[in-house]
Formats: structure tokens, sequence, C-alpha cells
């Protein structure tokens, strides 16, 4: 289920990445995160019941991260907020739970995949929390480049190859 989760993740992410250089309707990019973060939410809670260690358990449990993060991406489209400073702080927390989970990684010599996972979503919603919370007018100039690297480099291709056995 972790493939099918990442392969959402980046439909999701591309998505909203391409959606800041081509015009999109708000309403259905709205529905499409909603959607996406129904179904992560929905396959992590059976991730978790199915995990056999802290490495998969820590890892389903943070698929949770995403599906509130669509969610929260969606509702805001949906209502037309116009502050998205909740979804900002959220990001900051999720940096330091990817953060954390980079870090234990290493320490307890866990698969590089995991590491470099970790990594790129640190890198995601480190953006996001600095262009939103912080403002910083600089950073949120590299937001669609950083969602399509994040949706085809961290969620879709290691998605598609966990569906196909090969990782």
């Amino acid at each position: 289920m972790l493939g099918i989760n990442l392969l959402f993740a980046g439909f999701a992410l591309t998505l909203n990445g391409v959606s800041y250089v081509t015009e999109m309707d708000n309403k259905a990019k709205g529905i499409a995160n909603c959607f996406v973060g129904l179904v992560i939410g929905i396959n992590a809670v059976f991730q978790v019941a199915q995990a056999t260690n802290h490495v998969t358990f820590g890892f389903s449990a943070a698929m949770w991260l995403f599906a509130l993060n669509y969610l929260v991406i969606g509702a805001h489209l949906l209502l037309g907020s116009v502050n998205w400073k909740v979804f900002g702080l959220y990001s900051g927390f999720a940096t330091l739970v990817s953060t954390i989970f980079a870090v234990e990684t290493i320490v307890n010599g866990g698969p590089w995949i995991f590491l470099y996972l970790w990594g790129m979503w640190a890198i995601l919603w480190l953006q996001s929390f600095l262009a939103i919370s912080l403002e910083m007018k600089k950073v949120d100039k590299f937001t669609p480049h950083i969602l399509v690297i994040n949706g085809i480099g961290s969620t879709f291709i290691p998605g598609v190859l966990m569906l196909l056995g090969i990782v």
C-alpha cells in the first residue's frame, strides 16, 4: 500500500506544482487534493496495522503527514482561503518530523532510500514553511520546481518501483 500512497502523493505534488505555472480550477484541484488525502489516510491505517518493526511503522505512520497535508490543501482551495498560515505552520511541523526520521535512519543504519525520501520531504515542507510562514518571496519562486521534482523523484518513481517489486 505504501507504493499506492506514494503514487497518489506524486500525482498531487506534481498537480500542485504545475498549477503554479498554468491556470487550473481551484475547486477541481481542491477535490483532487482531498481525494488523495483520503486515499492515503485510509491506506495508512492499514499500513500501520500491518507494520512489523519500527521502520515500517514509522514510515507507515508518516503517511498520515501526507494525508493531512493534502486534506489541508484541499480545504484551503475549496474554501477559497487567502491566508495559508495554517498550512505554513503545518509544513514546519512536517519538516521537523521528516528531519527526525532522516536522522533516525542515519543513526540506525536504515535503508538509504528512506534517508533519500525523508530528506526530500524535509526540503519540500521546509520550502513551504519558509515561503508561507516567514513570507520569504525568494524561496516561494522555487515552489513549482520543488513540488514537481519531489512529485516525480520522491513519490511517483519510488511508488512505481515499489508496486513493481523492485524496491
